[in-house]
């Protein structure tokens, strides 16, 4: 059974998610989904949290301590909308990139490897007695796409997470 412990903004040891399960299931009843298996809902979470946390380098501000659990609170974090953050909180945007991507876990979605389709891309082929090969196909490649939560992480990485800006000149 998994346990969420809640990062509020003063670098709770162990912490695994921004948000609680209250929120997470209102959140998920907004879009119309809902789930019986709490359990499911509090691992959605603490993987969408890890995958946040997998993304460190590219978000914007600084982590408040070298070894706390999550990569928010931030140091030097302004928004999109040019508003600050102080190093004690846990920006609401945060919150719903959280939720967003844990809503994408439960629609099936791989986060590190994001799907182009719904649909499954594996041809097998078999020589009776011989060999079996399978193969994914080019009409279901796995490549990212743009999504809510994909839209919602973008805004809290520098440069919306492209990476090198170029300069010209």
């Amino acid at each position: 059974m998994a346990t969420l412990i809640v990062e509020n903004g003063s670098i709770i040891t162990s912490a695994n998610t921004y948000v609680t399960i209250a929120e997470y299931t209102a959140y998920a009843e907004g879009f119309g989904v809902t789930v019986e298996d709490t359990n499911a809902f509090k691992v959605q979470l603490i993987k969408a949290a890890q995958y946040i946390a997998s993304k460190e380098s590219q978000l914007m501000g600084d982590m408040v301590e070298r070894y706390q659990p999550l990569s928010y609170p931030r140091n030097n974090l302004t928004d999109l909308d040019n508003f600050s953050w102080q190093n004690n909180e846990i920006p609401t945007l945060v919150k719903n990139c959280q939720m967003s991507l844990a809503l994408d876990i439960q629609a099936g979605e791989d986060l590190y490897n994001l799907s182009q389709s719904g649909a499954v891309g594996v041809k097998s082929e078999e020589v009776k007695g011989a060999v079996k090969v399978e193969y994914a196909i080019a009409d279901s490649q796995r490549i990212a796409r743009h999504s809510r939560s994909q839209s919602l992480l973008a805004a809290l990485m520098v440069r919306g997470g492209l990476g090198v800006p170029l300069v010209m000149g």
